[in-house]
């Protein structure tokens, strides 16, 4: 004889913790327990995670601009630079760069033609150590002038990058110190509304009578 199982004995579906978490945070079962100030704190948490995602969102954009900005940079640059060899004719020595930071870089004097029959002469960056005679690569502008390199697609890709985690990183912080502050704000509230119920409720809750009443008073 096969038993007939009772309504209460099917089994309930429960949800995932994870969505069930986001359902509560959402507002999507109410409680009738839950404070004015409860809600607020709610809609202060659901403004902080939407903030992530729009803060996410601006720094995919900034993101693809920079990268596509410098692509065009890149390519208007390597229109106008050539790679060429120069031959130093002198001694290596030390230098330091005010234009980049105080960077201390090697180098010695050299020569090279750029466009064609036309010589010049400077001093140029080189592995320290180089004699003199020794031929070396070098880019050069349209007028035979040293200049540099075209950037490369990693160096564009790191630029890119920084710019972007860059944009989301100040969106998140600004965002959270602004959700932070109102929260603490919020709790200030809870905290004195709940001492003033406190003081309502305190006295019947632990038997003590009211101080304004009299052993004879209701």
């Amino acid at each position: 004889m096969s038993e007939v199982g009772m309504p209460g004995d099917e089994p309930t579906r429960s949800r995932p913790a994870t969505a069930g978490r986001l359902y509560r945070l959402f507002g999507g079962r109410p409680n009738e327990l839950r404070r004015p100030v409860d809600r607020t704190r709610r809609r202060w948490n659901i403004a902080f995670v939407l903030s992530i995602l729009i803060a996410l969102s601006c720094g995919v954009v900034v993101t693809t601009a920079v990268w596509d900005a410098e692509g065009r940079t890149a390519r208007e640059a390597a229109r106008h630079r050539h790679r060429i060899e120069a031959t130093t004719v002198g001694a290596v020595e030390r230098t330091v760069s005010n234009r980049s930071g105080g960077t201390s870089r090697t180098v010695a004097p050299a020569v090279w033609e750029y466009p064609a029959a036309r010589r010049h002469s400077d001093t140029i960056s080189v592995p320290f150590g180089t004699p003199a005679g020794r031929t070396v690569t070098i880019w050069v502008d349209d007028a035979g002038r040293e200049a540099r390199a075209p950037s490369t697609e990693a160096q564009r890709v790191l630029t890119a990058a920084v710019a972007g985690l860059g944009s989301f990183g100040l969106l998140v912080l600004a965002t959270g110190a602004v959700v932070r502050l109102r929260l603490l704000l919020v709790e200030s509230r809870s905290l004195t509304q709940w001492e003033y119920e406190w003081e309502a409720v305190e006295p019947r809750w632990s038997g003590r009578l009211k101080r304004e009443q009299g052993p004879g008073d209701d």
